[in-house]
């Protein structure tokens, strides 16, 4: 047997809660901090667990404790609409919130015209310390905010204005970085794109001081060099100030784009994006060529310079939207998202026929499925974000429009966050640290013994069996160091015994004959 196989992939929910009012109501961030953790999201609700709101929609900033449940939550905005995008973190333990508005009062001071980005500094209980917009006259939109190199934050987004903020503008719409000290106070911003239409929609850190760009264009022209289709994915590589290092395209005939973009620990790069395309850099689309409702989510493995390393298409003959993407511990990827297929890759969705499940990828090193994991109701259910403990153990922030399946908890109204907490519990021949745990007989055709190591204390011992399809048939805490296991009803096969010593997981393999 390989030391790698796993037996079956089994995830616990640690715990889940769902918060809003009456209205639509659904999270795009979460920070983790040391109280528990802070989630940004939107919210049309004014009642519930919305104590307030402004108008049409507002940002709505929810403190929780480590079990989920609400110790404060706030709300900004104006009486139009007001988008966020993330939260992040400030050096005084407050946040910066991210996102857009139209609006031009309640919290929000100035407006530059139509839709600006829009940049919120609150204290660590969420009291407004500060606000700034960014923009000009035509419509600005936010994407994503990171804290930069030495200090204060880039915001990632699109620009139809040439005037204001923008002090370019290639055509109709341009990727927008924009570079502020921690007061808010702009130091820097560029436009990147051509004379179509072009658009920032993740940025991060690279370890040579500069970012890197994911985004969407239109163009073959202006910054952007690229003949592959109606509409590409693009990476743009900048330095400190934003100066263009290196510009590259991605994808087939159709629509192709980049929602997220991290650099790996190789010194390469990695983007999940969404693709209709089954040609050019696109191998292995699921769906009907150009079709929008059948677009895949696309994973694209860049080496330094930007050249494909490997590629794989994700999903089915629905809709497989692309959300988020992160490096594990053991170098293979987590790709978040949702899907309303049924077939190719998602075989797991059990919301209604057309409806959206929460769906999670384990990709190796080299882009193969390891795992799949759909969660969610029967209706639609929406990724907004994820925060990584381990390789294990993710914390998710989703939508959901109801209360079923894996949704379990005071549901609210149209549309709340669903905030879940989900541990991967496999059991894997590959398990952790060995010890002397002692079956015996093994083979066994009746009954086990297992023996617990003499400094194992019983207080905290938790003992389980599984049988080959990762089903648990056995729990039990020991009475003492030697536990007693019935086998002489289970067929004939292969099972896993694992030990809970306080600390971690132990395992051995059992053969029953």
């Amino acid at each position: 047997l390989s030391g790698q196989l796993l037996i079956a992939q089994h995830f616990d929910i640690e715990f889940q809660q769902c918060y809003g009012g009456s209205d639509t109501d659904y999270p795009k961030s979460i920070l983790k901090i040391d109280s528990g953790f802070v989630s940004l999201g939107y919210s049309f609700s004014n009642d519930g667990d919305v104590s307030f709101n402004y108008g049409k929609g507002d940002f709505w900033l929810v403190c929780s404790a480590a079990n989920g449940q609400i110790l404060w939550e706030r709300n900004f905005g104006g009486s139009e609409s007001d988008l966020p995008a993330n939260i992040l973190p400030t050096p005084d333990d407050g946040f910066l919130l991210f996102g857009d508005t139209f609006s031009n009062d309640g919290d929000v001071g100035l407006n530059k015209g139509g839709n600006d980005l829009w940049v919120v500094k609150t204290d660590n209980l969420g009291n407004l310390e500060w606000e700034q917009s960014y923009g000009g006259s035509m419509n600005d939109y936010a994407y994503q905010a990171i804290i930069a190199h030495d200090s204060g934050y880039i915001l990632a987004g699109r620009s139809f204005s040439s005037d204001g903020d923008a002090s370019f503008n290639h055509g109709l719409a341009d990727a927008w970085v924009v570079k502020i000290d921690t007061a808010g106070i702009l130091e820097w911003e560029r436009s990147y794109g051509g004379t179509d239409f072009d658009q920032g929609n993740s940025i991060s850190r690279t370890t040579d001081g500069g970012y890197i760009i994911g985004g969407t264009t239109g163009s073959n022209d202006g910054d952007v060099q690229c003949t592959k289709g109606l509409s590409n994915a693009m990476v743009i590589k900048i330095d400190a100030l934003g100066e263009i290092q290196w510009q590259r395209c991605y994808g087939g005939s159709y629509f192709d784009h980049a929602a997220d973009i991290i650099q790996t620990d190789d010194g390469g790069y990695i983007f999940l994006g969404g693709t209709t395309s089954n040609d050019g850099d696109v191998i292995g689309y699921h769906g009907i060529p150009g079709e929008a409702n059948t677009r895949d989510k696309w994973v694209v493995k860049l080496d330094a310079s930007g050249q494909i390393e490997w590629q794989r298409c994700l999903g089915g003959l629905g809709s497989d939207k692309p959300k988020t993407i992160r490096q594990l511990n053991d170098g293979g990827y987590l790709v978040g998202g949702s899907s309303s297929s049924r077939d190719g890759d998602v075989t797991c969705n059990q919301s209604g026929s057309g409806l959206n499940t929460v769906m999670l990828y384990k990709l190796s090193p080299s882009g193969e499925i390891e795992w799949t994991k759909c969660l969610g109701s029967y209706g639609n259910n929406f990724l907004g974000d994820m925060h990584i403990y381990s390789d294990n153990h993710f914390l998710l922030a989703a939508s959901t429009y109801r209360n079923d399946i894996d949704v379990d908890c005071d549901f609210k109204g149209q549309s709340d966050f669903w905030m879940v907490d989900i541990m991967d519990t496999t059991v894997s021949l590959k398990e952790e640290k060995k010890q002397e745990i002692r079956l015996y007989p093994n083979p066994a055709s009746n009954h086990i013994w297992l023996q617990l190591p003499e400094n194992t204390s019983l207080a905290q011992a938790q003992i389980e069996l599984y049988s080959p399809a990762g089903k648990l048939l056995h729990n039990a805490k020991p009475s003492s160091h030697f536990h007693k296991i019935d086998v002489a009803h289970l067929p004939k096969g292969l099972y896993l015994v694992r030990l809970w010593d306080g600390e971690r997981w132990y395992v051995e393999k059992l053969v029953v004959r």
